[in-house]
């Protein structure tokens, strides 16, 4: 398995984790997670999918992809950490339990959307 393809493998099981997570798991619907979070997952499906079929436009739309993912996953994780943090500094030993909750989601969300976006951008960087 070559590295373009271990990245369309990678960019689709994201794809999936984040339509299902999403539209399956959250249990309440707020507009900015589902779109951008749908719009993200619809990126790394074309990704994948171009991946797969050798598109010679494929690298340049996996790096973007990348980069998106990286970047929303960024302010992802800055968010729920700063959210963890106005709760327990607000709420004191209530908000303790909220921040808990915040920084595991950020923990959860940390491999996915930052690290693995970052190792596929390190992956492809001789890609032509």
């Amino acid at each position: 398995m070559t590295r373009l393809h271990l990245v369309a493998v990678l960019h689709l099981g994201l794809a999936l984790l984040l339509s299902c997570g999403i539209w399956l798991v959250l249990p309440a619907r707020y507009l900015l997670v589902d779109v951008v979070g749908t719009l993200v997952a619809l990126a790394a499906l074309a990704s994948a999918l171009s991946l797969s079929f050798s598109r010679t436009w494929a690298v340049q739309l996996a790096r973007a992809v990348a980069w998106l993912e990286l970047v929303t996953g960024t302010l992802c994780v800055s968010a729920l950490a700063l959210s963890a943090a106005q709760l327990a500094g607000s709420y004191g030993p209530v908000g303790a339990g909220g921040a808990a909750l915040m920084a595991a989601v950020a923990l959860l969300v940390l491999p996915y959307l930052v690290v693995l976006p970052a190792f596929q951008l390190f992956w492809l960087r001789d890609s032509p």
